[in-house]
């Protein structure tokens, strides 16, 4: 995810770069997404050690072997982990725009009169048209995610859905429609995140956030007292993909559930 959302950055600040307009503007606007990055940064890390109390809470006041609970810490160790990707994310998009803005900066030093004038060379209309669009996806992409890290859950449900609408077929589709799920997941939505967490398996079987999805949905079903159906999806991930990083999570959850009903008294 992080590399996909900085390859996008640099997509769009090299789309910029070889379209005409005002390195002003360039410069403020990306002073002001820095500015929201910084403000960002500073509140999910406030959140993370929120989080992480809960965590501890948790671990010092019930025992490692009951279901219930376990659902419970993995939901808050899920919720842990969304925040310490975001914070990575932004650490990056700080890091990258930072660098962009000095590159634009150095290049209106060296551009006083501001950009050559003159017609464009053959061919290169159609290659600003792609790089456009791209730009145009990456804007998509990114409004929602920000909504998604400030809590607009609503608000990036929306926007993600726009972009699966639009660009189906792109590198961040799964991405997009994955961000969908884990929206109504937070929200407390399980039925909801249910149906968004099995288009990703649905209509993006090959794409990288398959794993995370399964096991997404065990714990989903968990939420929903749906024990048999949770534990179906945990045995497909640990056999699927065994060296996914969600496949030990999902092994402990299997380990703490009791066993099926045919095998009990077995």
């Amino acid at each position: 995810m992080s590399a996909k959302i900085i390859l996008s950055v640099a997509c769009l600040v090299l789309c910029i770069l070889m379209l005409p307009g005002c390195y002003g503007k360039r410069i403020y606007e990306m002073e002001t997404r820095l500015q929201l990055h910084d403000r960002e940064l500073a509140g999910i890390e406030d959140s993370l050690e929120h989080v992480s109390g809960s965590v501890a809470h948790l671990d010092s006041t019930v025992g490692p072997k009951s279901a219930p609970i376990r659902s419970s810490r993995a939901i808050t160790e899920s919720r842990i982990d969304e925040l310490q990707t975001r914070l990575e994310i932004l650490e990056s998009l700080v890091k990258e725009n930072r660098y962009r803005l000095a590159q634009i900066s150095m290049r209106r030093e060296q551009s006083p009169g501001g950009p050559d004038a003159g017609g464009m060379p053959g061919g290169q209309a159609s290659a600003d048209t792609s790089m456009l669009q791209a730009s145009v996806a990456t804007h998509l992409y990114e409004t929602a995610y920000v909504d998604f890290v400030k809590g607009n859950f609503q608000s990036a449900i929306s926007g993600f859905r726009d972009f699966v609408k639009r660009f189906p077929m792109t590198d961040f589709s799964d991405d997009a429609q994955f961000m969908i799920a884990q929206s109504f997941f937070v929200l407390g939505e399980y039925t909801n995140a249910v149906l968004e967490f099995r288009k990703v398996l649905d209509e993006y079987p090959s794409g990288d956030k398959v794993p995370e999805a399964m096991y997404k949905l065990g714990l989903s079903y968990l939420e929903l007292e749906d024990t048999e159906t949770a534990r179906e999806y945990f045995k497909i991930l640990v056999t699927r993909y065994p060296t996914a990083v969600e496949t030990k999570q999902a092994q402990e959850m299997l380990d703490s559930m009791p066993p099926p009903p045919e095998d009990e008294g077995i």
